[in-house]
């Protein structure tokens, strides 16, 4: 009788002790999961504020194309100021393309040397929702 209660409270205690690791491997789970909605939060943030920025930009170019079509409807014609003005705004459409590709690449670079989203936010001086932005799509690229 005192072998079988023996046996019993050792299986009983490797019970409690499968239970614990198990509990352990719950919270770790877990934690990672928080951070993964984080991550989410982030970048949902980021994306609307682009999605604000790109409706800000599309409703100033709408205005500056109604803006033209009815000056021209009106007889007159585009200028050679405006011209130039257009070409610059290509241009800096150009440079803004380039400063994205830059900063692209720069994340990109720094992430597979090892660093952090923080400390890479912090030492491209860019805010963290982007940069989040940024590594999630290039691994949805490969």
């Amino acid at each position: 009788m005192a072998v079988l209660a023996l046996i019993l409270s050792i299986v009983a205690l490797g019970f409690c002790i499968w239970l614990a690791w198990e509990v352990g491997g719950l919270k770790e789970r877990w934690a990672r999961l928080y951070g993964l909605r984080a991550a989410m939060v982030e970048t949902e943030t980021a994306l609307q504020e682009l999605m604000r920025e790109l409706d800000q930009a599309g409703q100033t170019l709408l205005e500056e194309l109604d803006s033209r079509l009815s000056q021209i409807q009106e007889g007159g014609s585009l200028n050679l100021s405006q011209d130039l003005t257009a070409q610059s705004e290509e241009d800096d459409s150009a440079a803004f393309q380039g400063n994205i590709e830059e900063k692209r690449g720069l994340v990109i670079g720094l992430a597979e040397q090892g660093y952090t989203v923080e400390e890479i936010a912090r030492d491209a001086n860019i805010p963290k929702g982007e940069v989040q932005l940024i590594l999630d799509l290039e691994r949805f690229r490969q």
